[in-house]
This record gives structure tokens, sequence and C-alpha cells, in this order.
């Protein structure tokens, strides 16, 4: 009599018996090869290719996926469910303070002095200080992946393109999963990625890209604040680009822009949404016109195109097409969003400039304003709980 081995389905995975793709339990037939894929006990798949990295059941010799001919390497550690990366907790922040600066500025009164208002009014800083900002955000998300394969026993080909994105969020930001009180998919907030946990990895995918745009767009401008006042990155620092990109409406649409055109770069062409920044309009066009808008895009796409950059270092070709395989079987409906989308961008003369308006239109004022003081406050409580 056989006796019959009671298997956890989350331990069961779809192979192409072919190249070792691994698939949904709901696909059928390999994208790659056209070929019919079979489900797999994850454990029973305990040999690698050194090339290529594909994974095999243990009657396999040799990879049939790539050229190499050497024999395939024996391993014997099975991936994390998608659960445990859900679980594993890691706050990166303290990671992206880049150097030690002669200056820490924790109070209000100390980081929006006279004299520090007057240093950001003066803007002197450069390009390669900007592109040096880039490369050490690119440099540290990797350093930060490398560990966590390495800490973990974390092996690529085995996630789902949904747990690779997520993976790669948490180099950056904490990113949590609950039921959140919106008509969103999830959103970013004080160092913190929240995902709408609705087991749909297409909509999770596309979430988690366009709220970690909000997150890189402002470590950006904190890095530059950083780099200018010579201080190192605090809860006050953050509060204060938290509440300047969150004060004024052109601000706003800039950093909603920039998230939905990062967004756009890894969707299908005619199922781009612009929704949140469609939301916004009507408020900006109480208090700006519509030349105005133009100018706001163009810092938007510019900002996306530095952003997109730092995330390509890991989204490759590769996964992009995985993505958009996703997308396809989803129920994601086409829009006509396409049509906001804009290829203008700006040189560096012009996009210092805007970071400049961007960053100190009105801050002098900041500290007379009880209301302003009220909300930094409370911003800063929040980034304070959240960097613990």
């Amino acid at each position: 009599m056989n006796l019959v081995k009671l298997i956890d389905e989350r331990d069961l995975v779809k192979i192409c018996p072919k190249c070792g793709k691994k698939y949904l339990k709901n696909d059928n037939f390999c994208g790659i090869h056209d070929a019919p894929i079979k489900l797999s006990y994850i454990k029973d798949l305990v040999k690698r290719c050194k090339a290529c990295g594909a994974e095999y059941p243990e009657d396999y010799n040799y990879c049939i996926k790539c050229e190499w001919d050497e024999p395939l390497e024996v391993f014997s550690k099975p991936r994390p469910h998608i659960d445990e990366i859900r679980q594993l907790k890691y706050n990166p922040n303290k990671r992206y303070n880049f150097k030690k600066h002669q200056n820490n500025f924790a109070e209000f009164n100390d980081l929006l002095s006279d004299e520090n208002i007057n240093l950001l009014k003066e803007f002197n800083f450069t390009q390669l200080q900007f592109d040096t900002i880039i490369q050490n955000i690119t440099n540290t998300s990797k350093m930060i992946m490398e560990e966590f394969i390495t800490k973990y026993n974390i092996y690529m080909d085995k996630l789902y393109i949904s747990e690779k994105i997520l993976l790669y969020a948490k180099t950056f930001v904490k990113t949590e999963y609950k039921q959140v009180n919106t008509s969103y998919y999830g959103y970013y907030g004080y160092n913190t990625i929240y995902v709408q946990d609705i087991d749909s990895d297409p909509y999770e995918i596309i979430t988690i890209i366009h709220e970690l745009s909000h997150f890189l767009l402002s470590e950006i401008l904190e890095q530059i604040i950083s780099e200018i006042l010579n201080t190192d990155k605090t809860d006050a620092l953050e509060a204060l680009v938290y509440h300047i990109l969150h004060k004024d409406i052109f601000n706003k649409v800039v950093d909603e822009y920039c998230a939905h055109t990062v967004e756009a770069r890894f969707e299908n062409f005619a199922y781009q949404d612009y929704g949140s920044y469609l939301d916004l309009l009507n408020e900006f066009a109480q208090e700006y016109s519509k030349k105005h808008l133009n100018i706001a895009k163009t810092i938007g796409n510019t900002f996306a195109i530095y952003i997109k950059s730092i995330i390509e270092s890991f989204i490759t070709a590769e996964l992009r097409n995985e993505i958009k395989y996703e997308l396809r079987k989803s129920d994601l409906k086409k829009t006509n969003d396409f049509q906001y989308a804009t290829d203008k961008k700006n040189n560096w003369n012009k996009f210092r400039q805007a970071i400049k308006i961007i960053l100190t239109k009105n801050i002098d004022q900041i500290m007379y304003n009880p209301k302003d003081l009220e909300k930094l406050e409370n911003a800063r409580m929040k980034f304070s709980e959240n960097n613990k």
C-alpha cells in the first residue's frame, strides 16, 4: 500500500520542466516555451544550475534551460513562504544616513534658524551632489538586498514577482499589509508603505511601486537638505520635508504625478492609472493656471526619471516583463490616462531651481505659524515612532 504524504498547499509550486521557471497555481503553460507546466513539491527542488540559477527535482542532473554543461549543484533549503517575506521586519531608515555630518538638527528652532533658511535659499547644490545622492540610495538598497538574501537564505528564482517587489521595497522602507480605509490600494506615510491586504498580486505590485516612488522623492529631498545644512537626517528634517510636500498643492501635484509616472513605466500601455493625480486637479486649479500645471508635470517627470533609474537597478527588463505578464492576467481595466503622460524634462539648471522653490517657498513663515508648527510636531512624532 502506498503511503500518502501530507503537503502544505504553500509548498506546492508550478514549474516548467523545460526551463525551471516558476508560475502561479492557476497557470497551465510556460510563457517562454508554450509548454505544459506541472505542479511540484517545492522541497523536491533540490538541485540548482550554477550558471542560470534554475532549480530542479532530484532526478535532474543537468540544466535544460541553458548551455551550462556541468552537473547541477545540490542545495537543501527551500525558499521562505510569502507569509515569511511579509513578516520580515526591518527598518532601513538609519542606513540612509550616508555619512556623519557636523550637525544634528533635532529641534525645529535649530533646523529652521535664520542661518539655515538662508543656506537653503542660496541653494549652493551641484548636479554632482545630486547624482551622488541617487547613486548612494541605489547602492544602499543593493547592499541591504544582499544581506536579506544571505541572512534569510532567499532564492530569488523561487519567488513570485510580487514577492520580489515586496522584498525590494523592504530594502528602503517599512512595508506592511493591512486593511486600509481608503479607496486606493495603499498609501505611504512617515517611512512606512501600507498595502491593502487584498491578496491580488497585480494590484500589490503596482501599489508598492507607486508608494515606493513617494518615499524616494521624499528621501531625495531629505538628502539634499542634509547636504546643504551639513546635518544628519533627523526626525525633524523628515517631518519638514513631509510638511513641505503636503502643505502646497503645487508640491502635492509634483509628488503625485511623479509617482504615477514611475508606476506607468511598469504597466502595460493603455492601462496606466493617473487617478490620484487627477483627484488633485480641481484644488490645483483654484490656485494655479494650466501653465503652472504643465510646469508641475515637467518637474514631476524629471524626478520620475531619476527614481526610475534607482528602481530599474533591481527591476530589470526581465522582471518588468514578469510584472506586465501578471497585469495582463488581471482584471485591470483599460484607461485613457496615457494622455496625461509627458516626455518633457528639466535640464539641471531648471531642475535645480525647481527643487529650490519646492523646499523654500514660504519656509521663513513656518516658525511664525502655530498651525504649521503643530503639523510639524505631529509629523515628527509619527516619524519618531516609525523610525524605531
